[in-house]
């Protein structure tokens, strides 16, 4: 039996991108590393991965807080970078696992536009990442955290 794709539940919306870029230093203040080469952050995903760019929107980051890493791609725009990645069904069948995301989702239900779903504790914390561990939370609020665990790695 086939788990049907996460797109299938009510409420359910991978994505928040800003009309204009915020400044990633104040966004994300814990994550000193990133501010210099991605100055500008355009979303989040909710799973609280993060989606920055440099200055001149060539040059795209996709950031995963829970596991400590980023990684590039270059895009000749936004619209190209979300095209070619985040609307990827590869890249959102690897960040958003149907069964994680179903579970979590169903359990949970519908989140705000500023809310992300969260294993608590985290699994650098200890936490299994199990799906009856997730929680909803305040997107920065999670990122200021998990940033201040990581300098304390």
């Amino acid at each position: 039996m086939t788990t049907p794709a996460p797109a299938d539940l009510p409420g359910w919306h991978p994505y928040t991108f800003a009309e204009e870029p915020a400044p990633t230093a104040e966004m994300m203040p814990t994550w000193p590393r990133l501010h210099g080469p991605y100055p500008l952050l355009h979303g989040f995903s909710r799973f609280g991965h993060v989606f920055l760019s440099d200055e001149d929107q060539q040059q795209f980051c996709a950031v995963y807080p829970l596991e400590g890493g980023s990684k590039a791609y270059p895009a000749a725009s936004l619209t190209e970078f979300r095209r070619t990645v985040t609307d990827d069904p590869g890249f959102q069948s690897w960040i958003f696992p149907p069964s994680l995301v179903r579970s979590v989702v169903e359990r949970l239900g519908p989140i705000g536009p500023e809310e992300v779903y969260m294993p608590v504790p985290y699994p650098m914390l200890g936490g299994s990442g199990a799906p009856e561990t997730y929680s909803k939370g305040d997107v920065w609020v999670f990122l200021e955290i998990v940033g201040e665990l990581w300098q304390r790695a």
